[in-house]
């Protein structure tokens, strides 16, 4: 009996060594991140908030769980498609994108979202797994003239990052990677983002902007956001009138992505771990 088992123990100790090197792999991959190397004392583990079961801090949700309370989203005709989605004299949808920041605190660290793809909106976008979690991806779409990008932060499964999770972490977590209270959150937001320095490159060609304007939208506003899709910039604006929404111009491109629950921060029992919370910061041209 014990000659038989021993083969089946070192078949599955084998399985799991490679799984745990593959999870240490992703792990380590994030580590050399452009924004964990201009903070100091930066550690690549994800750690999850006191009172979250660990598993949430581990095991980010799928796309369609992200996205199932967020609203259809108009579809352009696509012979009008070449004629938005452009940024100064960049046009989006003709090769990846990449957005560098240079952000006005610690020292003016950059913080990026790496190069990612852009697809216009249709109707499947979402349920059909083509705009997943850990892809380089983004979801464009228009609502009153202005141009707004949907991506994604957060983990999958096999802990590789979404485009947006660098810039994510750089608003949540301190140099011990913890997520903090509200306060510093909504300070990093203001003041750290906000007025600070982009430059998207494209296919070898660069064009700068700043942005204009960014808010925070708690757990509890997050359900009313998702009715405004279609008039997020006056909406927000109107809800709040300090995050420079009011004062955009109409040249402004949107990126809108989720955000976890603030350390003193009730959370939604209904919403994941990484989707307590949503980002909308707008960038506009300045040369």
């Amino acid at each position: 009996m014990n000659k038989k088992t021993k083969p089946l123990f070192l078949i599955l100790g084998l399985v799991f060594s490679l799984l745990a090197g593959i999870v240490i792999g992703r792990t380590l991959r994030y580590k050399n991140s452009p924004v964990l190397a201009g903070v100091s004392g930066f550690t690549a583990a994800v750690t999850s908030e006191p009172g979250q079961p660990e598993e949430m801090g581990k095991a980010p949700v799928s796309a369609m769980e992200e996205l199932a309370d967020e609203p259809a989203i108009e579809a352009r005709e696509p012979e009008s498609i070449s004629e938005w989605m452009k940024f100064g004299q960049l046009n989006l949808l003709h090769g990846e994108v990449g957005f560098n920041f240079t952000t006005n605190c610690d020292g003016g660290v950059g913080v990026s979202i790496p190069p990612v793809k852009i697809i216009p909106w249709h109707p499947t976008v979402f349920e059909d797994g083509e705009f997943g979690i850990g892809k380089k991806l983004a979801v464009a779409w228009e609502h009153m003239g202005y141009d707004g990008l949907w991506v994604h932060s957060g983990w999958d499964f096999w802990f590789e990052r979404s485009p947006a999770t660098d810039l994510q972490y750089f608003l949540e977590v301190d140099e011990l990677n913890e997520v903090q209270a509200l306060e510093r959150i909504e300070d990093r937001v203001n003041n750290c983002l906000r007025g600070s320095q982009v430059r998207l490159e494209q296919l070898g060609q660069a064009y700068s902007g700043e942005v204009a304007a960014a808010v925070r939208v708690p757990a509890r506003g997050v359900q009313e956001l998702s009715k405004h899709t279609m008039d997020m910039v006056p909406y927000l604006a109107r809800v709040y009138p300090q995050s420079g929404f009011a004062d955009l111009s109409e040249n402004a491109l949107l990126i809108y992505f989720c955000g976890r629950a603030a350390l003193d921060e009730l959370t939604d029992p209904n919403a994941e771990y990484w989707t307590q919370t949503r980002y909308v910061i707008a960038l506009e041209p300045v040369d």
